[in-house]
């Protein structure tokens, strides 16, 4: 496992017309291998949907999931956009790209990040969706 960037190697991303501190700490978090402070965003019961898979639901297995399967991941969010949800819950979307390194440093896919966050600002879903054509994908695997 990577141990988390130290505070002075961190950079913090900013999202075009979004300021939600929940999200920016979800990428911040991300970026720097901060699971732990990454974790505590979630509500007890919350949810995680990786591109192509089910739900990841509470947190122990959402963490399990983050060190088995994000480490080194740079999210480059572009742009967002919130909206007022039922119960006093809001629905941020965002999109920008991942890279990974899975398929190289250089190579940034097209991602959506739907967050909804309870009225305490905690997430309580985040899906996160490949978009990606059918043509970028079969390029990535020759």
């Amino acid at each position: 496992m990577v141990a988390p960037k130290a505070i002075s190697q961190r950079t913090n991303v900013t999202i075009q017309g979004l300021d939600n501190p929940t999200v920016l700490s979800y990428m911040n978090n991300l970026n720097a291998n901060d699971f732990d402070e990454l974790i505590k965003l979630f509500v007890e019961d919350g949810a995680l949907q990786p591109p192509f898979q089910r739900p990841i639901v509470g947190k122990k297995a959402i963490m399990q999931f983050f060190r088995e399967e994000c480490q080194n991941l740079n999210l480059m969010p572009e742009r967002g956009i919130a909206e007022p949800a039922d119960d006093g819950y809001t629905q941020v979307k965002v999109t920008g790209k991942v890279q990974t390194p899975w398929f190289g440093a250089a190579v940034g896919m097209n991602m959506a990040w739907r967050f909804l966050l309870n009225p305490e600002g905690k997430i309580f879903f985040v899906a996160i969706d490949l978009l990606a054509s059918p043509k970028e994908l079969l390029n990535l695997m020759r």
